[in-house]
């Protein structure tokens, strides 16, 4: 397995789409600093870097289906995996290399993203408000969830040999996602009582409630979209549901891989 992840990764390095992402992310980064240090010189807002911080983890959910799609997919269209099984490599060992190589290139995303946040940040807003146990739990629950994430788009692009179908089932796949918990978090966070006392007829109580958070949370859109608000009351429990997203998704994956007729 040592010469798949060498492979990988060599050709990780000369990934224009790779290059164009840690790019991107890094350009994101300190463009949305920029912004808040407009708002600070203009308005005279108080603004800290805790606005700016964790917005990677609202991003790299799409970025990463880009990604791992189109970079996983190119090996089908080149027969790069029939000459690695050729070669006699398990197809295990494949699955797992490959997607390793995806975690590690959304690890660099988010990296990106937050080195340009440190060295943009800083100088011009100043450091963070979040204390640091909070920040570092915030940083683990989200790198879990984008194991969970690529575990996701790796099974995906793995059984889908169709360089076009592929990007665009994960692409969508996130996009659906993303636009299904925006709606589930309007609804949780409808409020009870207005301010004047009046109850809001809007509000979702009961079992109804109990299934959209649940949702909320196992969802990895959800879980990422929690960690962007800084909130972690419920990272044990989000945690815990992508190890078992990774597990199912990456067990169902080893297994239809195992037994698909690559061509």
């Amino acid at each position: 397995m040592s010469k798949l992840l060498y492979a990988n990764f060599f050709r990780l390095w000369k990934n224009r789409l790779f290059l164009i992402g840690l790019g991107f992310m890094f350009f994101a980064g300190g463009f949305l600093v920029f912004q808040q240090y407009r708002q600070l010189i203009g308005y005279g807002a108080t603004v800290t870097l805790d606005s700016t911080f964790f917005v990677y983890t609202i991003m790299i959910g799409v970025i990463s289906s880009i990604f791992c799609s189109l970079f996983l997919n190119v090996e089908y269209s080149d027969g790069t995996i029939r000459n690695k099984i050729i070669a006699g490599h398990k197809r295990a060992a494949i699955y797992l290399s490959n997607l390793l190589v995806n975690i590690i290139a959304s690890f660099l995303f988010c990296l990106s993203y937050i080195l340009a946040n440190i060295v943009v940040g800083i100088p011009l807003i100043g450091t963070l408000t979040v204390p640091m146990r909070k920040t570092v739990l915030i940083l683990a629950g989200s790198m879990i969830t984008i194991i969970a994430l690529c575990s996701i788009f790796t099974m995906i692009t793995m059984l889908i040999h169709s360089k076009a179908i592929a990007p665009i089932v994960c692409v969508v796949a996130m996009f659906v996602s993303i636009f299904f918990v925006n709606e589930v978090q309007r609804i949780l966070d409808n409020p009870q009582y207005w301010y004047d006392g009046t109850v809001n007829t809007a509000y979702v109580g009961g079992t109804q409630r109990e299934q959209l958070e649940f949702l909320y949370h196992v969802l990895p859109a959800g879980q990422e979209k929690q960690y962007s608000r800084k909130n972690i009351d419920n990272i044990n429990e989000m945690c815990l549901y992508s190890i078992g997203i990774t597990v199912v998704t990456s067990a169902v994956g080893l297994f239809l891989f195992r037994k698909k007729d690559i061509k």
